[in-house]
C-alpha cells in the first residue's frame, strides 16, 4: 500500500484523533485480560510440570552469574555461608 500524497486535513486528524482516544481504554482493557490469562496458564504450566520452576531458578542464577562476573566458587561460597537469619536476606 503506497503512503498517500495528500497533506492530512485538520478535520481527517481530528477524526483519527478521536479513534485513537477510543480504542486507549479498550487496548489496556484487552491487555490486562491477557496478562491475567498469562499469569493463570503459567501457574497451571507450572503445577503440570514442576520442573519450570527449578528450571527457571537455574535460567536466574547463570544469568546473575553471567553479569557479576564473580566466580562460581565464591557465589557457592556465599549462599552456603549466609547467615540463616531472615533480616540478612531482607
Amino acid at each position: 500500500m503506497e503512503p498517500e500524497d495528500d497533506p492530512v486535513t485538520e478535520k481527517e486528524i481530528a477524526a483519527l484523533d478521536k479513534k485513537i482516544e477510543a480504542l486507549k481504554p479498550k487496548l489496556v482493557k484487552a491487555k490486562e485480560s491477557y496478562d491475567d490469562l498469562a499469569d493463570r496458564m503459567s501457574a497451571l504450566l507450572d503445577q503440570r510440570y514442576p520442573e519450570r520452576k527449578e528450571e527457571a531458578i537455574k535460567n536466574r542464577l547463570y544469568e546473575a552469574y553471567s553479569k557479576n562476573g564473580k566466580s562460581v566458587d565464591f557465589i557457592i561460597d556465599f549462599i552456603e555461608n549466609a547467615p540463616d537469619d531472615d533480616d540478612y536476606w531482607a
